[in-house]
């Protein structure tokens, strides 16, 4: 069995590098944006921005970028991230957040009522300051 250092613990916060992926992005992606596998070049997938309204990008494992990424680029996306400092306050704590367009989280605690909601974390706290946990996947997920 592996011997794990407690230096090479980090809190899972903020550092959860370690399972970071490295990509191309297809487009220009900020910091946040949640992003899904397109294409690919070479060894390295290529992203594009989710969307809710086009299928391609609703569909399968969604990253969220750790920073921002420059169209053509690599850069490092995250497969889950506690995202603070957004106003998660029309929800409650256990809601569900729901994929919006280009890449945005769409509305915290209900569901847009679209046939295309897809589940992309929950809320963790419920303020005007709040934060939620981005998991890329989520039960209610359309086909």
């Amino acid at each position: 069995m592996a011997n794990i250092k407690q230096k090479y613990i980090k809190p899972g916060r903020d550092y959860n590098y370690s399972e970071g992926v490295k990509v191309k992005a297809g487009e220009a992606i900020a910091s946040g944006d949640m992003v899904a596998a397109t294409s690919y070049d070479g060894p390295f997938m290529t992203v594009s921005k989710a969307d809710k309204d086009a299928a391609a990008t609703r569909r399968g494992r969604l990253f969220i970028a750790k920073h921002a990424i420059a169209s053509g680029s690599f850069g490092v996306v995250l497969p889950w991230r506690l995202v603070t400092g957004v106003d998660t306050s029309a929800g409650a704590v256990g809601d569900w957040v729901y994929l919006g367009d280009a890449g945005a989280p769409h509305t915290f605690g209900s569901a847009p009522g679209s046939s295309a909601d897809r589940k992309v974390g929950t809320i963790i706290t419920s303020s005007a300051t709040g934060a939620w946990l981005f998991t890329g996947e989520g039960p209610g997920e359309p086909n």
